[in-house]
């Protein structure tokens, strides 16, 4: 395309979809790096919003808290709709599923998903899944008890009960292992699960702690797998780790 100079026009990389960043004011591209707040979803350039983590941990919209680590890449549509929009898309082998917990929820809205992950009990003896909270700036492995509607997490010396924020494993075509682990050890293969709020990643564990099978959240640093327990955090050395590998047909060992 020519100017009405004669010169010819500089062609854009990509069409603008007609949203924009909050931070910097300029139209998303299709080419752009779009990332997302994990607590309350607003979006903006990555560049953008890294830069504004950097000097504030609060979202740049609302103003909630947002650490770091806390936001993800998302994908937008700037193609026309066409027949495959609303195709149902392939189960993924390894999902984070949000539980809504909310007290307005509808009255089956804690109800754990087809292939959610069970394993052990509280310590009332309830069943518990595996699951992770955010909790501060931490994302915390953690045990999820539908029949009290919440998710329990340890940290800093104390057991907290999770109810924003949980998110429950999903398997679909997985082989799933627990893998004898001690003093902070972990396979290579683990599945990661956390972070602490200083970046060290976190993974789910089991042990036994009073003749119970307990989840709980194996911190390397720490050497020691943390257990949430009548409101308090115990712990062990000796435990066993989740590895998750992705095949056609899933065999869980008990």
């Amino acid at each position: 395309m020519e100017t009405m100079d004669g010169e010819t026009a500089p062609i854009e990389s990509s069409p603008p979809l007609n949203i924009l960043c909050g931070i910097c004011n300029e139209f998303y591209r299709a080419n752009d790096l779009i990332f997302s707040t994990a607590s309350c979803g607003h979006v903006f350039h990555k560049e953008c919003l890294t830069r504004w983590l950097g000097r504030s941990p609060t979202c740049p919209q609302c103003r909630a808290n947002c650490h770091r680590n806390r936001i993800h890449r998302i994908y937008l549509n700037f193609g026309e709709r066409t027949e495959f929009d609303d195709q149902e898309a392939p189960k993924q082998p390894v999902q984070w599923v949000a539980i809504d917990l909310d007290t307005h929820s509808p009255q089956d809205a804690h109800n754990v998903p087809e292939g959610a992950l069970q394993c052990g009990t509280d310590e009332d003896g309830l069943p518990t899944y595996v699951a992770r909270g955010y909790f501060n700036d931490d994302l915390l492995p953690a045990s999820y008890v539908p029949q009290k509607k919440a998710a329990f997490g340890s940290w800093s010396c104390r057991s907290h009960r999770l109810v924003d924020g949980v998110e429950v494993l999903v398997l679909n075509d997985c082989d799933c292992q627990w893998v004898p682990g001690s003093t902070g050890s972990f396979p290579p293969n683990a599945l990661q699960t956390g972070y602490s709020e200083i970046g060290e990643v976190t993974y789910t564990g089991r042990g036994v702690y009073e003749g119970i099978t307990r989840l709980g959240k194996v911190h390397p640093s720490h050497k020691v797998m943390y257990i949430p327990h009548h409101g308090q955090e115990v712990n062990t050395s000796s435990y066993e780790v989740l590895v998750v590998t992705p095949r056609v047909e899933a065999t869980c060992a008990p």
